[in-house]
């Protein structure tokens, strides 16, 4: 019996460490590729009294959108939450979500699960909707600039953004087809939903207000030009010679690669297609020292801010375990 304890934790341990091995792994083949000479050279080459001050207004400004839109959603669909607190569990649910992704987003479905009394599962899938708008305004946001130089890497790109994008009024239709059958009485719908786990999954899909819904994704879309921005700023500061659209639209399709959850903040996933992105623009060394650079200013910023919040996360979190406790 012991054995067999023993052997499920270490395959949740190899399962939990997976995506951070391949993230390093991906990483040295990488620098392997380019040479590490070149690649610590072109560290060294950065600009450096440009990109330290970039990095934090670009962080907080991202990370400020990023609160600002979760904020919304939880506001819509879920209960209503100040910035401040929004902005206390986020950065815990960053920290959390550098050691285990899955726990970092639990955590903020767990405070609001206990703060509102809704199912778990419900405001699971309000995080999950959050997860689809995301991939939804990062589509918008390459459809809007895409140029010939992605259709020529791959030809597929503009079908994928076509396809991508019908995902939506599909959405619609199921939501119109679900409200038709119960003749638009959301309170029969929400107590069928509210039956199941599956349909509390799907609860705040089909209930949230369309309006609403607009209007979190237009709250969602800066958060992507701001991050995709930032990294061309990034690139040109490590001698990468990339024009402003071009850039714009090669580094949106890096990032839409990077949010497939292989690697933690899609470290070396990132790396990886824009150096096959941007080879015509500049040195391989040098595209993978930009990106990388950039990469870790958010996965260290998201640290930091947790760590700032700590203390008041485990406050919060002690009040509403302690509130919980007293109404049962």
């Amino acid at each position: 019996m012991e054995g067999i304890k023993t052997q499920n934790r270490a395959i949740y341990l190899i399962r939990k460490l997976l995506p951070y091995v391949i993230g390093v792994v991906f990483l040295i083949y990488l620098v392997h590729l380019v040479s590490f000479q070149r690649f610590t050279e072109s560290i060294v080459r950065g600009r450096y009294e440009y990109f330290l001050p970039l990095s934090i207004i670009a962080f907080l400004l991202v990370f400020f959108v990023d609160v600002l839109g979760t904020k919304l959603l939880i506001d819509k669909s879920v209960i209503y939450t100040t910035f401040n607190e929004m902005l206390v569990v986020k950065s815990i649910s960053g920290l959390v979500g550098f050691l285990n992704q899955a726990v970092g987003q639990m955590s903020i479905g767990y405070y609001y699960h206990k703060k509102s009394g809704l199912p778990f599962f419900y405001v699971g899938g309000a995080l999950l909707l959050l997860l689809f708008i995301d991939v939804i305004s990062l589509v918008i946001a390459l459809g809007l600039n895409i140029k010939e130089d992605v259709i020529a890497v791959s030809p597929l790109v503009p079908y994928l953004t076509i396809g991508l994008i019908l995902v939506l009024p599909l959405y619609l239709l199921i939501r119109f087809v679900i409200m038709s059958l119960f003749k638009n009485d959301k309170l029969r719908v929400s107590a069928l939903l509210m039956s199941n786990r599956i349909g509390q999954l799907m609860g705040a899909l089909v209930l949230i207000p369309f309006t609403d819904l607009i209007t979190i994704l237009m709250a969602r879309i800066p958060r992507i030009f701001l991050k995709a921005t930032f990294m061309l700023f990034s690139l040109w500061l490590f001698n990468v010679k990339v024009p402003y659209a071009e850039g714009l639209c090669l580094t949106l399709l890096s990032l839409f690669v990077a949010a497939i959850p292989i690697t933690p903040s899609g470290l070396g996933s990132f790396q990886g297609i824009s150096m096959l992105l941007l080879q015509k623009y500049g040195e391989s060394a040098d595209i993978l020292a930009s990106t990388l650079a950039s990469n870790m200013v958010f996965i260290i910023g998201q640290i930091l801010m947790g760590l700032f919040y700590l203390q008041k996360g485990l406050y919060l979190l002690g009040v509403k375990s302690k509130e919980a406790k007293e109404e049962k």
